[in-house]
């Protein structure tokens, strides 16, 4: 419902001329909103073979309950059940009525159930019509299905695995490389590019494009370009920025994705913290990315002392969704890796060669044999975790938390001396839930990195038919990838190998690596990527836009010691980058969504920058680097970064999800981009909004003698950091006028209906 409050305001803010998001305003979609066959072919064929193809399909040999689900024809015309699909019916299809377990006498897959992300995508699916293939299946493409040898032939030929070669840059071009290839390919499609952006428009994009954050200070706009830049990647929020890219791709959560039955907590990560300061503090420093990847995967096989902050790095391994030494975390660490390093969908290898890439099984479960030969001691058992250097509690929190401590330890100890029962259970719960809170929320605790052990003895992989650890097949050795590694040396015997697998992925003659990162920091950049499958650069991935940027931009990446900051620097000073967002008519018939960058990309502020933007236009923002989460909703919100917030995977907060904050129960290439009415309830209602508007109107202190043109241009510099139009500064002043009459204060009502703005949530 909403408050008095929120229709006056609505009613101020439209009578004021203020154009605000709420779901009435319609954008350009981004391109990952597919429809009809090629969604099909990108999102539900993957699920069908994950989780069907084993019983229903031809290339499988069955054909339970009668029903084919590799063919339109198939789930059209269903199996002994009925009509498996009926297209726009939910409620009709037997598919739908299967995977929500809604009839639990037809309940499928029969063993496990479907996360919730992908119950909608076959949602979504059915209710648009459930497009079949592009090209509906016959036997020669049967025939072809999983067929490695032929795989391998075409991925021979594929863009991807390709080496990467510095491109030849246009004999006439001028200027810098990126603009001479972009310049080029737009010459040749007939478009042209937009003219330079104004510098308030300039300064704001730079500020978020660099820092995530509005630029509140007013020397900003005082600075030359090229010194502005070097300003921000200076400073420490640039590092928060660019982490909170990666925390995505590294599934980053303060909890696993499971809770304790008994008391309905989540398992807590106690130390998951230092993963992401290290993170944040690696983008900073500019450490090379060759070196933060083999950090991440293997800093407790390198020669670091005991209590040095790396340590910390291989956190992304530890701070998988899944909290037990089991077959899903060994999995879902080869999905990080691989998706996340790579752009290869490695494990959809795990039950079968690969149905569509040149990732035969073996190359599964050789990687399988790196990651299972680690062991993670239990958060509880503190002398296993390394405590790392750079965090230093005040002198009240120190005390604080030996108070907690001795009352926690003083449980434990009378559970274990009870005799009735089971004595361990009742200490160890104790442990998993009070300490283990205690020890991730309480900042005198100890901070320490997440502990990734080598076991003493590495495995020896075999391979699982269909997935199944019961059903073993011929033992194969730990080895990389064949396609990116054909003579597939065996790893050292005497370790798991993921130290060796690092060196792989950063080998410069890998045409992988380079190419996904800087992908990545170019799609954070610019809005859009120049391979629109982020963590897909497989033969079922997306082409490049422009292929010779892409080879230009990771070549010089890697000569330039795989430096972030000057990849950065590089694209933002781009002419490229510094185009203005207008449309131009003429343009956009030609190339309506702008895929050759004729123009700048308007880019609507993600949760997180909003978050931090609502703080820093209100000066409550508090920026203090690294420590614990803390909670960023609430009666007792936290006044830092989001990006120090409390994420609960078993729990995942409302109004995250609402903005489109990605699952972290796996690894995230890109964000989606939806609008939904949640929130602009939550823009109009929320304590926190309406906080910061009364507050960006305490500040600023006004007096009964302060004229009302002049409030209402103190009011705009601080939301919106400009001056009002003459026009809006008489149209608001009449209708805050109005507003004094029925003893209503006019100027919060301003404020949040400029923090609502389009102007305040989108970037030009």
């Amino acid at each position: 419902m909403v408050s008095v409050f929120s229709q006056r305001f609505v009613k101020f803010a439209l009578g004021a001329g203020i154009v605000f998001s709420i779901p009435v305003f319609s954008h350009a979609l981004p391109k990952e909103q597919m429809s009809g066959s090629e969604y099909f072919e990108r999102k539900v064929r993957p699920l069908l073979i994950k989780h069907c193809y084993d019983c229903h399909s031809e290339q499988e040999g069955s054909q339970k309950g009668g029903l084919l689900l590799d063919r339109e024809s198939g789930w059209l015309e269903g199996g002994d059940s009925g009509k498996a699909v009926v297209p726009g019916q939910l409620g009709a299809s037997l598919l739908i009525q299967a995977i929500t377990r809604r009839n639990e006498d037809i309940a499928m897959p029969p063993k496990y159930e479907l996360e919730e992300e992908e119950i909608n995508i076959f949602r979504r699916w059915v209710k648009d019509g459930a497009a079949g293939p592009i090209e509906d299946m016959g036997e020669t493409a049967f025939s072809q299905l999983g067929n490695q040898e032929v795989i391998f032939e075409k991925a021979a030929d594929h863009w991807s695995f390709q080496p990467v070669k510095k491109p030849e840059l246009p004999a006439a071009g001028k200027g810098q490389a990126i603009d001479q290839l972009i310049f080029a390919k737009l010459k040749e499609k007939r478009l042209t590019p937009s003219e330079k952006a104004d510098k308030q428009t300039l300064v704001r994009r730079l500020s978020y494009a660099l820092t995530g954050l509005p630029p509140t200070d007013k020397k900003l706009f005082e600075m030359e370009i090229d010194q502005l830049v070097e300003t921000l990647m200076d400073s420490p929020q640039f590092g928060e920025h660019v982490a909170r890219m990666w925390l995505d791709v590294a599934r980053y959560a303060d909890t696993a994705g499971t809770y304790r039955p008994d008391t309905k907590t989540p398992h807590y990560y106690p130390y998951a913290f230092t993963y992401r300061d290290y993170v944040i503090d690696a983008f900073n420093a500019d450490k090379p990315f060759n070196q933060f990847v083999k950090e991440q995967l293997a800093a407790d096989m390198m020669e670091f002392a005991p209590n040095a902050p790396e340590l910390a790095g291989v956190g992304f391994i530890g701070v998988s969704p899944h909290r037990n030494m089991s077959g899903d975390f060994v999995d879902d660490v080869i999905d990080a890796t691989t998706r996340g390093f790579l752009g290869m969908t490695v494990s959809c290898a795990r039950c079968h060669d690969h149905k569509f890439e040149p990732v035969p099984t073996a190359d599964y479960y050789s990687l399988y044999g790196v990651f299972s030969s680690v062991n993670r001691p239990e958060p509880w058992k503190e002398e296993e975790f390394p405590e790392i250097k750079g965090y230093k509690p005040a002198p009240g929190e120190l005390a604080s938390y030996r108070e907690e401590r001795a009352k926690i330890d003083k449980s434990i100890e009378d559970a274990g001396k009870k005799k009735k029962g089971n004595n361990r259970s009742l200490a160890e719960s104790i442990e998993q839930t009070d300490l283990a809170e205690l020890l991730l929320f309480n900042n005198g605790a100890p901070a320490r990195a997440i502990a990734i052990t080598e076991k003493k003895r590495p495995s020896n992989p075999m391979i699982y038919i269909r997935g199944e650890p019961s059903n073993k097949g011929d033992r194969v050795p730990r080895q990389f990838l064949k396609i990116l590694d054909p003579q597939q040396k065996p790893f050292s015997k005497d370790n798991s190998g993921r130290l060796e697998v690092a060196e792989k992925i950063i080998d410069p003659k890998n045409p992988l690596t380079a190419r996904v990162y800087v992908n990545r920091i170019w799609g954070m950049l610019m809005g859009d990527y120049i391979v629109d499958t982020p963590s897909d650069f497989g033969l079922q991935g997306e082409a490049p836009s422009h292929p010779e940027l892409l080879d230009y931009l990771a070549a010089n990446f890697i000569e330039n010691g795989w430096s972030t900051k000057h990849l950065v620097k590089e694209i933002v000073s781009s002419e490229t980058f510094q185009q203005s967002s207008e449309n131009r008519g003429g343009m956009e018939a030609i190339d309506p969504e702008n895929e050759y960058y004729w123009r700048a990309n308007r880019q609507r502020l993600g949760v997180e920058e909003m978050r931090d933007s609502y703080l820093a236009v209100s000066g409550n923002l508090d920026l203090k680097v690294h420590g614990r989460p803390e909670e960023l909703w609430g009666d007792d919100y936290s006044h830092r970064r989001s990006i120090y917030g409390y994420i609960n995977r078993f729990n995942q907060d409302p109004t995250l999800r609402n903005f489109d904050y990605p699952s972290p129960m796996q690894t995230q290439g890109q964000r989606t981009d939806n609008i939904v009415p949640p929130q602009a309830l939550f823009l109009m209602n929320s304590p926190f909004i309406i906080d910061q508007a009364k507050t960006i109107v305490d500040k600023l202190g006004f007096t009964e003698k302060t004229p009302e043109e002049e409030k209402v241009t103190k009011i705009f510099e601080a939301a919106l950091q400009r001056k009002p139009s003459v026009g809006e500064v008489n149209r608001i002043a009449r209708f805050a006028e109005i507003e004094n009459g029925r003893n209503v204060d006019p100027w919060p009502l301003l404020a949040q209906s400029l923090l609502m703005s389009n102007e305040f949530l989108y970037v030009d």
